[in-house]
């Protein structure tokens, strides 16, 4: 295989690692020991968690190590509201979609990124739609923890993607509002149940 396909390889393994909660909140990342679990040399593993750093999916306090972000309340916050103002530009462009139906299984945060990605795409900038990717992998662990500690989440999400769907904009940005201000709300009990899955 070559350096750059065992890159990819590593890094997609680490990633999807992150993505699954695989490794909680506050874990230390020891780069030999995740190359033993996915058989690489540390190397590309210790490469790959600089891109993941990079991404914000991986911390390097002080460049001592490799840690799983453990995010402050305020941080979450910041998160929020900054996915807020980013969907909320992207609402203006949604038109109506020709499918009744963006997506019918999965979990919580698996058709949650996918609606969200479908309001990004509706402004047809490359730059719009990767950022939304990216809050929508920095969330992933966020919106898992959201289903223990919000009620009722797959009613909002069924009228979010019923308000995508119909391409009613103002419809929209007053459900990506309420969705948002829900969370913010609820940022001390989304942060508390994050902190005891570091503590298993």
């Amino acid at each position: 295989m070559s350096p750059g396909a065992t890159f990819e390889r590593v890094y997609g393994a680490i990633k999807q690692m992150l993505l699954d909660g695989e490794l909680p909140p506050g874990t230390p990342i020891e780069p030999a020991v995740i190359g033993r679990e996915i058989a690489a040399s540390i190397t590309p593993v210790r490469d790959a968690l600089h891109r993941l750093t990079g991404e914000r999916l991986v911390e390097a306090p002080n460049h001592n190590g490799f840690r799983v972000p453990l995010l402050s309340e305020a941080a979450l916050r910041d998160l929020y509201q900054w996915n807020g103002r980013v969907l909320g530009l992207a609402a203006r462009q949604v038109q109506p979609a020709s499918d009744t139906h963006l997506q019918h299984s999965g979990s919580i945060e698996e058709i949650t990124a996918t609606l969200f990605l479908r309001v990004a795409q509706a402004t047809e900038s490359a730059e719009h739609v990767a950022t939304v990717g990216s809050l929508n992998d920095r969330l992933t662990n966020v919106r898992r923890a959201e289903v223990a500690t919000l009620p009722a989440i797959a009613d909002e999400i069924t009228g979010l993607e019923s308000v995508i769907t119909a391409g009613d904009k103002v419809a929209l940005m007053a459900a990506l509002t309420r969705y948002h201000r829900r969370r913010i709300a609820a940022v001390a009990g989304t942060i508390a149940h994050l902190m005891s899955l570091s503590r298993r």
